[in-house]
């Protein structure tokens, strides 16, 4: 075979291995695609689920003749969504927008439904006393089952529900850090309970008590509405930082 026909056969082998793999990699990326695009989608925007505790005919706790939790709760989480919606790249989802019943099975299937990626409810705590005051932050309780082997016991952990817990963990933590600003050495710490309105969420969740409207200092700072500013800057700036 002389050089030519040499070069041209070499070339016609290149040409079908390159058409063979170009066929093989074409479906594997046509059906990739959906995904990618989806993929970018949440990492350029972020949905956030935010809930005002209480509304309509269940006030909460009560902080003053005319005032109670959840006019407290919806103030602070429509500056929370304003403040979030300045960053450019989250929705954000209300439970309730105004003073309305909603109940803990409609607060989750409205976190549910929008395909939330964090779920963070708003409460005024109370109780313990009027010395009692500060912050604190729950996050959803991880079951364990224990299954019998053989005599021995073996901790059986399903991994999707860590990593919810983990995440909730998480964000738990930003809040805390970012509360020291507005409440300085009055975190209570984090807490894991079983909240109703936290558990069953296939989204990391908490449930921060801003503070206790039973103690006179904490009650004067959560009415104040540049304190609601604060609280809500602080929280928006957790959520950013937790993405």
């Amino acid at each position: 075979m002389n050089m030519r026909g040499y070069h041209i056969l070499f070339f016609r082998r290149r040409l079908c291995l390159g058409a063979v793999i170009f066929f093989l990699v074409l479906p594997a990326f046509v059906f990739t695609l959906p995904y990618l695009s989806s993929a970018q989608l949440s990492r350029s925007t972020h949905v956030v689920t935010i809930d005002p505790a209480h509304g309509g005919s269940d006030p909460g706790v009560k902080l003053s003749e005319s005032s109670y939790e959840k006019e407290i709760t919806l103030a602070i989480s429509l500056l929370l969504k304003k403040e979030i919606s300045k960053l450019g790249n989250f929705q954000v989802r209300l439970t309730r927008d105004s003073d309305s019943n909603v109940s803990m099975s409609e607060r989750k299937r409205i976190a549910a439904s929008s395909q939330s990626e964090l779920f963070v409810s708003v409460h005024v705590n109370a109780g313990f006393g009027k010395a009692s005051t500060g912050y604190e932050i729950y996050f959803p309780g991880f079951v364990t089952a224990v299954a019998e082997k053989g005599g021995s016991k073996e901790i059986l952990r399903d991994m999707a529900k860590n990593k919810l817990l983990n995440d909730s963990v998480k964000l738990a933590q930003l809040i805390q850090k970012n509360m020291e600003g507005v409440f300085p050495r009055k975190s209570r710490g984090l807490r894991a309970a079983p909240v109703t309105v936290l558990e069953g969420l296939p989204m990391p969740a908490v449930a921060v008590e801003i503070a206790f409207a039973t103690n006179p200092d904490d009650r004067k700072k959560i009415v104040d509405e540049k304190v609601q500013g604060a609280i809500a800057r602080a929280l928006a700036q957790s959520i950013n930082s937790y993405f």
